[in-house]
């Protein structure tokens, strides 16, 4: 339904229609940039998922590496991504992939799928 006042525009869907149309999510990694995650204390009281991007950290107070991208599966962030693009080497080298919730077998094998898909966009293989 579409319903215009004094000038503006809103939009209202209705509940039950979104819910008809049977939204399914996908998993996603997302950039540390993402508007999802962009507000860190919105993100954390939002979805209960501590993130900080660390680049500008010394190595050894890390928790996630240097640009570990969050991790999106359906309507959650359940972790994150910490791998490295060496284009000299031609991999996309995968140190360590963060479970926030113990990561089904679905959700692993998507998140493998994601990492593949993300390296084959850069052109590179996947170093595990």
């Amino acid at each position: 339904m579409l319903d215009v006042r004094a000038g503006s525009l809103h939009l209202h869907v209705l509940a039950s229609k979104l819910l008809d149309d049977g939204f399914e999510g996908r998993t996603a990694l997302l950039s540390p940039f993402d508007r999802l995650v962009h507000d860190r204390v919105r993100t954390e009281d939002l979805f209960d998922f501590e993130y900080t991007l660390e680049m500008y950290k010394p190595a050894a107070k890390r928790r996630w590496g240097y640009f570990a991208l969050p991790i999106l599966h359906g309507d959650r962030l359940v972790g994150k991504l910490d791998a490295a693009a060496d284009h000299k080497a031609s991999v996309l080298r995968v140190n360590a992939i963060h479970e926030d919730v113990r990561f089904t077998r679905a959700m692993a094998a998507a998140v493998r799928k994601e990492i593949d898909d993300l390296a084959v966009w850069l052109g590179l293989a996947v170093e595990r």
